[in-house]
Order: structure tokens, then sequence, then C-alpha cells
């Protein structure tokens, strides 16, 4: 006769408990929630420099606003630099330079009618003047370009609002993000 060597299965018992005290289901549970906990605390903990939402990268970009009055040009200068607002927020940006340009010919341009909500022709006249802000700041997303609630990218139209002026009908006419230049040239 041979006789069969039968190993209890200690570990689980007849009842499918672990050492007497755990189900199966339940340690699938826990492991599961362990597993999420730790995948949460390392995304929190890990943050990867230049990734789509980081700590934010530096944004330098320049707003053209056409038809501006002379008397309005002259108290921005005075309020250089100026930090930006939205929605009763300040933004970490702020206009740190502006350059006018006398328009000396009525002419006509396309210009953003916020009250309408549509872009409407509108005569220049002449002896105002196209002002070109020159705006520093942090975008915190990066995918999505955002600057409170307007999307910096070229050709977009831009409302230059701080807690002092604020000029509806600009338009965004270059954009750098001066820590993307400098990693593209030490790439090179």
């Amino acid at each position: 006769m041979v006789k069969q060597w039968r190993y209890p299965m200690s570990m689980i018992d007849k009842k499918g408990k672990i050492f007497g005290k755990l189900n199966i289901i339940d340690l699938i549970a826990i492991l599961l929630i362990v597993a999420v906990l730790a995948l949460i605390g390392y995304k929190l903990l890990v943050r990867s420099p230049g990734g789509l939402a980081g700590e934010g990268q530096a944004v330098v970009y320049t707003v053209e606003v056409k038809g501006v009055e002379p008397e309005v040009y002259e108290f921005i200068q005075k309020q250089l630099p100026s930090q930006l607002m939205a929605a009763n927020e300040l933004l970490d940006a702020s206009v740190t330079d502006v350059t006018a340009t006398p328009v000396e010919h009525d002419t006509y341009a396309m210009m953003w009618n916020a009250n309408l909500g549509v872009e409407t022709l509108t005569q220049v006249d002449a002896g105002t003047y196209n002002l070109v802000f020159t705006i520093e700041g942090t975008v915190k997303d990066n995918l999505s370009s955002e600057l409170g609630t307007q999307e910096i990218r070229v050709g977009k139209s831009h409302i230059v609002k701080t807690a002092t002026f604020e000029l509806e009908g600009g338009i965004i006419t270059s954009c750098e993000r001066p820590e993307a230049a400098a990693d593209g040239a030490a790439q090179e």
C-alpha cells in the first residue's frame, strides 16, 4: 500500500479564510486599496518638471489693442507694472510695458465686442493710439496655456484687465516661453 502525503493547507482553512481570520475577498479588496493609495501618493510626491500639469511655466506675450484714447494711454503708463486679474482675483501675471503707435488716418479694424459676443468692424479714429502691452506671467497648465480664464495663444482675442484699467478687443501678437526656449537651445 502506498501512503499518500497530504499537506494541510494551514494558510487557508475550510471556510476560505486566511490564517483563520481573513476572507480571500477581503484580502483582495485590501490589496487594491493599498495599491491605489500608493499610486496617489506617488503622483503627489513625484512631479515631473515641464509636465502637462506641473508647477507652471513662465510665459511672456504681447497684446495689441487698437484705437485707445490718449488720456487712457497716459493713465496706463502711470500704473505700470500692474498685476492682471480675472473674476475678481489677482493672477500670477503683470503688465510690464506698453508702447504706443499713433493712428494718423482713420482706419478700420476688426475688434471683439464683449457685449455682443462677436467680432465687429470698427472705425479707429485718427488721434488715438494702437497700444502693445507686454505681459509676463506663469501658466499653471502647460497643455491648455490658460492664464486665469483666457487662453494664451497667438491670434486669440484677449482682455487686458488689472485692478485699475481694462481694455477689450486686444489680439495676442506674440508668445514666448523663456524656459522652453532655454531647454530647446540646451538640447541642440
